[in-house]
C-alpha cells in the first residue's frame, strides 16, 4: 500500500513545507556543504537528466559514493540507466545494456561501501521480469526496489501491469518504489496497493518555472509559489494509507 510520497526539488526553499523529499545528486553534487534535512530524504542519481544532457554519467560511482557519504540520505538509489526510448538513443544503449550497466554500477557501489537501493529497469513487461531474474541471480535484491522508466503518459494500464507483476515476483520484505508515477495511475488503477512509495517533481510546472511564453508568472518569488506547493502536498498526502500522519495546509503554514 502506498505509504510514503517523496517530493522532488532542486531548491532549498521548499524543504520547510515538505513531509519528505527527493533530491537529485546531479543538482547538489557541486555544493560544498550539504543542506540540513530533518525529514525523510531520498537521494537519486539523476540518471535521466544527466544522460539526456551528457549522453552518459558525468560522475563516477566513486564520486557518487562520496556524495552519499556527505549527504547521508535515508535512502540512496543506485546509478541506473533509464529505458525510455529517447534517453536510450541519447546514451546509445539498448534495454539489455541498460540493465547490465545498472547491475555493474550497483556491484561497484556495494564494493565501495555505499548502501544503495537497486532499480529494476525495462520498457516492456517482459523486460522488467527478465531484469528482476538477473538481479536475483546476482544477489542484488535490496529492501527497497525502485521501478524505473514508468513515468509515461498514456500508458496507465501498462504501468499498473508492470508494477503488479514485479510485486508478485519479489519477496514480501521488498518495498517497491515508483519513480515519477503519474497521479492518474493511482486514481485509475490498483497500483497504489503494490507500491510502498513513489515520488514526483511535478508540483505545478508553470507555477514553479513560470509561463515564459505568455509572461503570466514572470516575477514570481518563492513565497508566491508556496500555495501551489501546499495544495499539491495535500492532494498527494490524501492518497496515503490512513495511519500516515497527514499535515493540513494550516499545520504546514504554522510550522
Amino acid at each position: 500500500m502506498l505509504t510514503e510520497f517523496y517530493y522532488g526539488t532542486s531548491w532549498h526553499w521548499p524543504l520547510p513545507y515538505l513531509p519528505r523529499v527527493m533530491l537529485s545528486y546531479n543538482y547538489v553534487r557541486n555544493l560544498k556543504k550539504p543542506w540540513k534535512i530533518d525529514i525523510p530524504f531520498m537521494l537519486d542519481s539523476g540518471a535521466y537528466s544527466v544522460i539526456m544532457k551528457y549522453g552518459k554519467y558525468p560522475y563516477t560511482p566513486e564520486q557518487y559514493a562520496k556524495g552519499i557519504e556527505m549527504w547521508k540520505p535515508d535512502i540512496a538509489w543506485t546509478m541506473d540507466y533509464p529505458c525510455e526510448p529517447n534517453v536510450r538513443m541519447k546514451g546509445n544503449y539498448d534495454v539489455k545494456q541498460s540493465q547490465e550497466m545498472t547491475i555493474q554500477n550497483q556491484i561497484k557501489l556495494e564494493q565501495l561501501g555505499a548502501k544503495t537501493m537497486m532499480v529494476v529497469q525495462g520498457w516492456k513487461l517482459e523486460d522488467y521480469l527478465e531484469n528482476l531474474d538477473r538481479i536475483k541471480e546476482q544477489g542484488l535484491l535490496t529492501e527497497r526496489l525502485g521501478i524505473g522508466s514508468i513515468c509515461r503518459r498514456g500508458q496507465t494500464k501498462q504501468i499498473a501491469d508492470i508494477i503488479r507483476a514485479i510485486y508478485n515476483n519479489v519477496p514480501s520484505w521488498v518495498k517497491l518504489h515508483g519513480f515519477g508515477v503519474k497521479v492518474q495511475v493511482f486514481k485509475l488503477t490498483d497500483a497504489k496497493f503494490y507500491l510502498y512509495s513513489a515520488d514526483s517533481l511535478s508540483w505545478g510546472y508553470q507555477q514553479r518555472y513560470g509561463d515564459w511564453l505568455k509572461g503570466k508568472y514572470n516575477g514570481l518569488t518563492y513565497k508566491d509559489k508556496i500555495p501551489f506547493l501546499l495544495d499539491y502536498i495535500n492532494k498527494m498526502e490524501s492518497m496515503l494509507k490512513p495511519d500516515d500522519k497527514q499535515k493540513t495546509l494550516e499545520e504546514l503554514i504554522t510550522n
